[in-house]
């Protein structure tokens, strides 16, 4: 529909998203299965990191559903939120499936004590899933275009690229079963966007938080990709401070 209040916004974020697909840190990783260097222990590594965030989303979404009201919203919004944390927990227990077919873990419960499967205060794991979870303060319409018109489009962009490039047949399974959930959690952002952020002030603040996301996201992507590569971890370069007095 041409007529949607936030169209051109939801192309802007997606456009400005997509420019920055290929460009973020796990085009190492990519590069190194492209080459044959993802060995065992750096697969280990790489499935438990991504394990480690996937199952953080629980305490993520279970504080954004808190924020919806009834009928702020009409009921479609809602089952498309719904259907992406039934998503999100299908990738966190695919990549469980993973860690045990490979032999990397012997139970869920062993997985928890596994250095390259834990959960750590003190990481850009993190920073960025307490900056999620601080969207919960946010209306659900800013929530849902930061994640999904942000992090989720260079999540889609790096599984793709990943996929292609490596010769594990069960890591090739596991990113291209991800590929139509994580398109639809796309679609899901650019509906939410056109149809409900009508209003200037909200689509500003929907600018910010999809840089915020993106931001914090490839601050994440950093640290997977120094761990999976067995090199030191990069210093986060310190947020830029405006003072306005």
């Amino acid at each position: 529909m041409r007529n949607l209040p936030g169209r051109a916004l939801a192309q802007e974020l997606m456009a400005a998203t997509r420019g920055e697909a290929r460009a973020t840190p796990m085009e190492d990783v990519i590069g190194a299965a492209r080459h044959g260097e993802l060995d065992r222990a750096a697969t280990h590594r790489l499935v438990g990191r991504l394990w480690a965030l996937e199952r953080m989303f629980y305490y993520i979404y279970g504080g954004w559903g808190q924020g919806l009201e009834m009928n702020d919203f009409p009921p479609s919004v809602k089952y498309l939120f719904s259907k992406q944390i039934v998503d999100e927990s299908t990738h966190e227990m695919l990549y469980m499936d993973l860690l045990l077919k490979k032999g990397f873990a012997s139970s869920q419960k062993a997985a928890f004590a596994d250095p390259a499967c834990g959960f750590q205060v003190n990481s850009s794991l993190a920073y960025y899933v307490f900056s999620l979870r601080n969207l919960a303060t946010y209306p659900h319409t800013i929530r849902i275009a930061a994640l999904n018109l942000g992090p989720k489009i260079l999540e889609l962009a790096w599984t793709e690229a990943l996929a292609d490039a490596t010769d594990d047949l069960d890591l090739k399974g596991a990113f291209e079963s991800q590929i139509v959930e994580n398109r639809s959690h796309v679609n899901m952002g650019r509906r939410i966007v056109e149809e409900f952020v009508a209003k200037p002030v909200d689509a500003e603040l929907a600018r910010w938080a999809v840089g915020i996301a993106k931001r914090d996201y490839c601050r994440y992507l950093r640290e997977v990709a120094d761990i999976v590569l067995d090199r030191p971890l990069t210093t986060p370069a310190p947020p830029r401070v405006r003072v306005l007095d």
